[in-house]
């Protein structure tokens, strides 16, 4: 019994033992790492990788010139611990960029990862890009082939002392440098350096033709003047050095291409009786008429007293003319001289471009269409009255002195006329007489200096007016000075044709003078109390600043007069005759 309780002791303290030892092990713990470390920083998406250099804290890595910094780098660390940004993460590296190492017993550290770009390789290109001779008039590009520079020159050109501009590869130098002037009679070489020390030598053989020998004819007087003037193939053909008559029933033709020039203020040419000045070019080849001196009034000009219809002109200009007739073109004779210009130009006169007589104003223009005034001193043309309808609206008469066409009135118009719209206004230097009707289209500028005006006269039954203005561009017959008040005569409709009408006008100004028998001013007046009869229309116009009466006419007589407006006239709007 004795031995059965020892045993038992015995067991009981070996099992205490045991779970003793047992819960002793049970409550051992094992250590959390500390590790926190990055041992590998890599670009693997760089070709070659780049793997940065770690020291410390820091990283620092360098990638070749060129490589976008927007990266997701490889990163290696301790085992158990973790990074932040994650690897494999795309930051911006053009600034540095700091990751956080986390331990396993969440300590951490800092790691500042510095990232810089390769220099650039130096550029091997060295070529030359461009070589022209700015300097010359017209500026001469040059042909590169290959390491070959090749141009011609325009005849006559000093190749002694040519000043290229080049240009080259960047980063590249040339020598002899750009700007540099050389003797281009013979071959240059150029040599031009790469940034990284390479060099290319070109060489520059540039052709200078000799210059062509002048063979310019001089024309001093009527006999050096042939009857067809050839284009000869120089820059000037003919040289005239006087006043030149071609009188008779001579012709003398100018061909295509021909330029000739005038020297003196007496130079030029004057046509008299049935001669003719036949000068027909082209587009491509214009026949040029000019002074030796490129200044305005350096040379007379072309004085036309000749009745021939072969004084045709087309593609012809007429340049620095009016020494002493003042204009580039003079019609000048009582005589119905007659000319035809086509396309021709008439510039840089001192003066007008084309003057009609004063005193006659009779020339015919058999044809006149596209041609160009400008920049002559006065008025692109001086015409008479009877020519306002040859004048047409595909010619330009812009740009000169004066910005109007001046019209005489010393002629009547003796046929219908139309006039156009041209761009510039018609200046009309007294009283228009017509006997025949004149039709004035949208968009017309009538001026008339003091006391001018127009008449239809009693006597001439056919006369009349026609304006057809529109709303948008009315018909303007006005003083030179606007908002004058009775500066001009004003339109005497006395004939009773009953094809006048005027629609859409502005009638400003006029009443300056009384008119026919009514002796009273007024700005229009149909009929007169002198038993002419009145016929015709006036509606939607303005009539304003009359020195007198709006509209004169006798109310039992055929004239409508319908939605006008009528202002700041010095008297009624209307007036009866009775």
């Amino acid at each position: 019994m004795k031995h059965l309780f020892q045993l038992r002791t015995m067991v009981g303290a070996a099992l205490l033992v045991a779970l003793v030892w047992a819960c002793a092990k049970k409550e051992e713990v094992i250590p959390k790492s500390t590790e926190k470390v990055i041992s590998v920083f890599a670009f693997n998406s760089l070709s070659p990788v780049v793997t940065g250099s770690i020291s410390g804290n820091s990283i620092t890595a360098s990638v070749p010139f060129g490589t976008d910094l927007k990266l997701a780098p490889s990163i290696t660390t301790s085992l158990k611990a973790t990074v932040s940004p994650a690897s494999g993460t795309v930051q911006d590296f053009s600034k540095a960029v700091t990751y956080t190492i986390t331990a396993e017993d969440a300590t951490t550290a800092s790691y500042t990862v510095t990232v810089t770009v390769g220099t650039a390789p130096k550029s091997s290109a060295k070529d030359i890009t461009g070589f022209a001779f700015n300097g010359l008039s017209p500026a001469v590009p040059c042909a590169i082939s290959g390491t070959n520079i090749t141009a011609t020159l325009p005849a006559g050109t000093d190749a002694t002392k040519l000043v290229p501009t080049i240009t080259t590869s960047a980063k590249a130098t040339v020598s002899p440098a750009t700007g540099a002037a050389q003797d281009f009679s013979k071959d240059v070489t150029y040599t031009v350096t790469a940034e990284d020390g390479s060099t290319q030598v070109y060489t520059a053989k540039i052709t200078a033709p000799p210059a062509p020998v002048v063979t310019t004819k001089v024309i001093k007087n009527s006999n050096d003047l042939t009857d067809v003037l050839e284009d000869l193939g120089d820059d000037v053909d003919y040289l005239v050095t006087a006043n030149i008559s071609i009188s008779g029933t001579r012709v003398v033709t100018v061909k295509p291409g021909v330029k000739i020039q005038f020297e003196g203020g007496d130079a030029g040419f004057s046509l008299g009786g049935t001669s003719a000045l036949k000068m027909i070019g082209t587009a491509a080849k214009p026949i040029i008429l000019e002074g030796k001196v490129a200044t305005a009034g350096s040379w007379n000009g072309i004085r036309l007293d000749a009745v021939n219809l072969e004084n045709q002109w087309e593609y012809v200009t007429v340049r620095h003319a009016g020494s002493q007739q003042k204009a580039g073109l003079k019609v000048d004779n009582f005589s119905q001289e007659r000319i035809s210009l086509k396309n021709c130009t008439f510039s840089d006169n001192d003066g007008y471009g084309i003057d009609n007589n004063f005193y006659s104003g009779n020339a015919i223009y058999t044809a006149f269409s596209n041609n160009t005034f400008t920049n002559n001193s006065k008025s692109a043309l001086r015409i008479s009255s009877r020519q306002m309808g040859v004048l047409d609206a595909g010619s330009s008469y812009l740009n000169n002195g004066q910005k109007y066409i001046e019209v005489i009135h010393k002629s009547t118009i003796e046929d219908d006329i139309i006039i156009k719209k041209i761009g510039v206004p018609f200046r009309i230097s007294g009283t228009i007489r017509t006997k025949q009707l004149i039709t004035v289209n949208a968009g017309v500028i009538l001026e008339f200096v003091a006391d001018a005006g127009l008449l239809c006269d009693y006597g001439d039954k056919n006369s009349g007016l026609i304006a057809n203005g529109t709303a948008t561009e009315p018909v303007k017959f006005v003083g030179y000075i606007a908002n004058s008040k009775g500066l001009w005569r004003g339109i005497e409709l006395r004939s009773g044709n009953v094809e006048t009408k005027l629609t859409y006008c502005t009638i400003d100004g006029a009443g300056s003078e009384n008119l026919g028998c009514p002796a009273e001013k007024m700005a229009v007046m149909f009929g007169s109390s002198c038993s002419d009869t009145g016929r015709g229309t006036l509606s939607n116009c303005t009539i304003s600043n009359s020195g007198g009466y709006g509209v004169g006419y006798r109310l039992t007589d055929s004239v409508t007069l319908k939605d006008n407006t009528f202002k700041d006239n010095t008297k009624a709007d209307v007036y009866n005759f009775k």
